[in-house]
């Protein structure tokens, strides 16, 4: 497998993550189309801190540009470099793009793990890449987050998650709510809130929510 190609920092409490959201490589951006020259290959992970989730085998978001690649390579690592798994998925449309980690490469809880996107340029010259990544860590839920996630509708829901840490919970729950209650008061402030919160100020600078593509097939993978 191969070895990371973005630059891996230190775990919560020990250093801010780095290659993240946008971050990595950038070595040419040669695959971009020329109407999205402004726009730019995200990782939809926070900056400022590792993001959360309740979940074994969560879901990431990776924002991609209208580009004339065709592949892009999902990998997972831990703290220590060692990689989890790989994925090669096909690059049908342009928006936010969800990948699920597999029951096969389920996180332990409490441990950090890095994970990157390369969008790849040209298959026969990796090192043209583009790379981005964020860090994320299984924790389970506490009982006071629980209770008062209780009755509480998606929108408070995004609040709470937001404030407790669980970034990526906090992200799958406005695109839920954003897809199945458009018309909810104060959407557009609560997606650029939640944008900040994580760092993300290129995106949220951009206002509108980019569209969603058609989840992608893995074409191979392998730990």
């Amino acid at each position: 497998m191969q070895k990371a190609q973005a630059q891996f920092t230190s775990p919560p409490g020990q250093g801010t993550p780095k290659g993240t959201a946008g971050g990595g490589s950038r070595p040419t951006q040669q695959c971009l189309q020329q109407s999205a020259r402004q726009k730019a290959l995200w990782a939809m992970a926070p900056t400022k801190f590792v993001g959360l989730t309740p979940r074994e085998n969560p879901t990431v978001w990776v924002y991609v540009p209208t580009t004339t690649a065709q592949t892009l390579e999902f990998s997972l690592f831990t703290q220590d470099h060692e990689g989890v798994y790989q994925a090669t998925l096909p690059v049908s449309a342009s928006g936010l793009l969800k990948i699920t980690v597999p029951k096969a490469a389920a996180l332990e809880t409490g441990k950090p793990y890095y994970w990157t996107v390369a969008l790849i340029c040209n298959p026969q010259q990796r090192t043209n890449d583009w790379v981005v990544g964020g860090w994320i860590r299984q924790q389970p839920f506490s009982a006071d987050l629980q209770r008062r996630l209780v009755g509480a509708t998606i929108a408070q829901q995004v609040k709470l998650y937001t404030q407790t840490g669980f970034w990526y919970e906090a992200l799958n729950a406005y695109l839920d709510l954003q897809q199945t209650q458009p018309s909810t008061p104060n959407l557009s402030l609560l997606w650029t809130d939640l944008l900040k919160t994580a760092g993300l100020t290129a995106i949220s600078a951009q206002g509108q929510l980019p569209p969603i593509a058609a989840p992608m097939p893995i074409v191979q993978s392998h730990r």
